[in-house]
């Protein structure tokens, strides 16, 4: 019954043969971890510090991103064939170095060069160059309907706070930044209470420990607090009717990564899942939703997701509508379905949804760098990885009484956030919308 079974087996077979993660702290306090994948074609290893979009404020928006970006371009790959990358993220930022498995020792050891020389590094750089590299990425993302809309929801849902911010900052604030504002960045947050080491592939740990342990050199110091946010019911519009399509995006507030309830947001998140009218699955998708957009041909796409941070999330849909007077249709039809969370969600669409979870978790897993960055991301914010075992667990365990709980206490007659570009003059105004989020009837 379940059409996601076979594809979870096959992806378990390639991903799955992994002997385990082992953490070792060093001398200097910083926690080594190494997942052992012996069928990794190569391996990752990163250097990640807490800090992000989330530890700056609008004037200095974009330090986080540009200093990694600036540490990681100070590398010629082919020296010693290490690719060396930058990770940023809302809450943390890594420098990731990349090669084959026989050469970790060797990418380690540049790993801990760059940390431990990273404010030389940055002063003797060439800072314009790295300050124009992330403003064409950052420009990138806005001028992507998609990640504007998603930037722009997470800047209404948490404004007035740094959560609020891109995280790779504005081509504004990018431009004000000078060398100081990196140096002072990376003396409050690379400090070895702030910093992990997590790296993934068919790796001795041992070795890569004794390397980095020779090598890395970091400022003794406390992590420093996360800056509070707060969720705010809210709205952004952004209508530019030279576009093809009306992009927009709905969410209530959701699950942060230390929410015992992390799973059974994505779980419901999956129950009305994704659709796209020019795949050749799009007849067979088996949400209710699916089938009543097909029907009345009111959206071209739309994905729902469970996005989350240490102690916030977003949980949502984002569609792509060509048609603009459809637009109120699709989101009245989708706030209806998210109202059966609380009160008609069947075992079926549970059971499928819960499979559906397992695979795409699987699947962000099927590379050295995504595992290396998912695993520090996790101790970064809630202080221990979760192995995929204990999410299967936790997955498995969920019961159609749990998602209906979650529906009752996080959608049903919950506060909105609504991020909307392009054809959106049938996005009717926010009242309108929030009044879908409940019915008269129980």
């Amino acid at each position: 019954m379940i059409r996601g079974s076979s594809v979870l087996r096959s992806i378990t077979a390639r991903r799955f043969v992994s002997s385990g993660t082992k953490y070792t702290t060093l001398s200097n306090g910083v926690t080594v971890s190494t997942e052992t994948i012996p069928n990794a074609q190569h391996s990752a290893v990163g250097l990640y510090f807490s800090a992000g979009s989330r530890s700056e404020h609008p004037y200095n928006n974009g330090v986080s991103a540009l200093t990694a970006t600036v540490l990681s371009q100070q590398h010629n790959t082919s020296a010693d064939g290490v690719v060396v990358s930058a990770q940023n993220g809302r809450e943390f930022n890594g420098i990731v170095a990349e090669t084959t498995n026989d050469n970790i020792e060797a990418a380690g050891k540049l790993l801990s060069t760059i940390a431990t020389n990273a404010e030389e590094i940055v002063s003797k750089s060439d800072f314009q160059f790295g300050k124009n590299v992330l403003i064409n990425q950052a420009n990138a993302l806005e001028a992507n309907p998609r990640s504007r809309v998603i930037s722009h929801l997470s800047a209404t849902a948490y404004q007035g706070y740094s959560l609020g911010l891109p995280k790779l900052g504005t081509e504004e604030s990018i431009s004000g930044l000078e060398t100081q504002d990196s140096l002072r960045h990376l003396a409050k947050y690379l400090v070895n209470d702030n910093v992990t080491i997590s790296a993934a592939g068919n790796l001795d740990h041992d070795k890569l420990v004794e390397v980095i342990e020779s090598n890395l050199k970091v400022a003794q110091g406390v992590k420093p607090e996360k800056k509070p946010a707060s969720f705010l019911g809210s709205e952004v519009r952004m209508r530019d009717d030279t576009m093809p399509k009306a992009y927009i995006s709905i969410a209530v507030h959701g699950e942060g990564l230390d929410s015992p309830d992390l799973y059974t947001a994505k779980v419901a998140a999956k129950i009305f899942g994704n659709f796209n009218i020019h795949s050749p699955k799009a007849h067979y998708k088996s949400s209710k939703l699916s089938s009543i957009v097909q029907e009345y041909n009111i959206v071209e796409k739309y994905e729902h997701f469970s996005k989350s941070l240490s102690d916030h999330g977003l949980w949502g849909f984002y569609a792509e509508i060509p048609d603009r007077f459809t637009i109120d249709d699709f989101v009245h039809f989708t706030l209806k379905q998210w109202n059966r969370l609380s009160i008609s969600i069947s075992e079926a669409e549970v059971a499928r949804a819960k499979a559906q979870v397992k695979t795409h978790l699987l699947r962000e897993l099927t590379h050295t760098k995504r595992v290396a960055t998912h695993n520090a991301r996790d101790v970064l914010a809630i202080g221990h990885q979760r192995s995929v075992t204990e999410a299967f667990e936790k997955i498995d365990a969920i019961t159609v009484a749990d998602v209906k709980r979650w529906g009752q206490n996080k959608v049903w007659d919950r506060d909105i956030v609504i991020s909307g570009t392009g054809l959106i003059e049938d996005l009717l105004d926010y009242n309108r919308n929030r009044n879908e989020m409940a019915m008269m009837r129980w």
